[in-house]
């Protein structure tokens, strides 16, 4: 890796800055560490906003068709894999440091995939200018798993994942909201992007689907490579709720020992990405107290009455926030740090 910049300030294209998640990293990138210069927001050709919120101001979106990234040092991919492949070329070509959120570089063995306060340090044997940001659930397990580690090995992770609907960006928040509108209104349902009505529903995905099978296996691939522990067992299950944001999950960690409840609590309770409470309170955290919050929200802690050494838990955290823009501002500022 090429040493730190002695430039005051960095420039700074968000690609994709309409959507969810560029949106969401501008927010961040507004109150973050990183000495922002000129930034740059950059969508496709058809984008029909003219303009987006950064730091009490409005930018001008450009068609990212157009843009010279010579003209940047960071810059965020927050646009699907078939988009990013199109462009990160250019940008890396130019020089620039590219943030990737999409699936386009996460299992490329010369690209490192980055949990920060996780395995930041894989930063080190950075070759190329691409780092890659998981799945957001990935991001939320890496980070319930990290502090574990030191009780043993964890040999296997059976994972429920009830997925928001603004995992599939703007267009799954119009479906749900829609289809909510023709329910009390008692108008016909139509859906487009999911299998079936997903507003006051729950889908599981298609468990024969090539697709769904292929997402199961990244997950497993990303956790592996994020932890750096190949043997590692994940066994997933995938459900579409009815929420616009927060993705949550009910885990069961098999370890290779017996595991104290008390000292996972602890464990969990004391890492600054985590929130976790064992007390008996009224309810566990639901989704809704995550969304637009830092850190992934623990609860319901306990003993896996089938297996001495399982522990079950739930968990909660904002997918676009906390699983996603979070995650690449905060790589963002260590790049900055260290090699810009």
């Amino acid at each position: 890796m090429t040493g730190k910049n002695d430039d005051a300030t960095v420039n700074i294209a968000v690609v994709g800055a309409t959507g969810l998640v560029g949106s969401a990293v501008l927010e961040h990138l507004s109150d973050s560490e990183i000495p922002t210069g000129q930034v740059y927001a950059l969508a496709s050709d058809n984008s029909e906003a003219e303009f987006v919120d950064f730091s009490k101001r409005s930018l001008s979106v450009h068609p990212v068709s157009e843009f010279d990234f010579k003209q940047v040092q960071l810059c965020f991919f927050c646009v699907p894999a078939e988009v990013a492949a199109e462009y990160l070329p250019a940008a890396t070509k130019a020089g620039c440091y590219c943030i990737d959120f999409s699936t386009c570089s996460r299992l490329d063995d010369k690209v490192p995939l980055i949990v920060s306060g996780v395995n930041e340090k894989d930063l080190q044997e950075l070759d190329g200018r691409i780092v890659a940001s998981p799945d957001s659930s990935i991001v939320h397990l890496a980070q319930i798993l990290a502090p574990l580690k030191e009780l043993g090995v964890i040999e296997r992770v059976n994972a429920t994942m009830m997925r928001a609907v603004s995992e599939m960006g703007r267009k799954g928040i119009d479906e749900l909201s829609q289809q909510s509108i023709a329910l009390f209104n008692l108008k016909p349902i139509k859906h487009e992007h999911f299998l079936a009505q997903i507003a006051f529903n729950v889908l599981p995905h298609v468990c024969h689907a090539q697709a769904n099978n292929q997402l199961i296996d990244d997950l497993q691939s990303e956790l592996a490579k994020v932890m750096h522990d190949a043997a590692l067992l994940l066994n997933t299950s995938l459900i579409s709720a009815p929420v616009f944001y927060g993705h949550s999950m009910m885990l069961q960690l098999e370890f290779s020992q017996d595991v104290d409840v008390a000292r996972v609590t602890h464990l969990l309770a004391t890492d600054s990405d985590l929130h976790c409470t064992n007390k008996q309170i009224n309810r566990p955290d639901s989704v809704s107290d995550a969304v637009n919050q830092k850190g992934v929200y623990l609860g319901c802690v306990r003993q896996d009455t089938t297996w001495q050494n399982g522990i079950n838990l739930w968990a909660v955290a904002d997918n676009i926030h906390q699983g996603a823009a979070i995650n690449g501002v905060q790589i963002g500022e260590i790049l900055v740090k260290s090699y810009l």
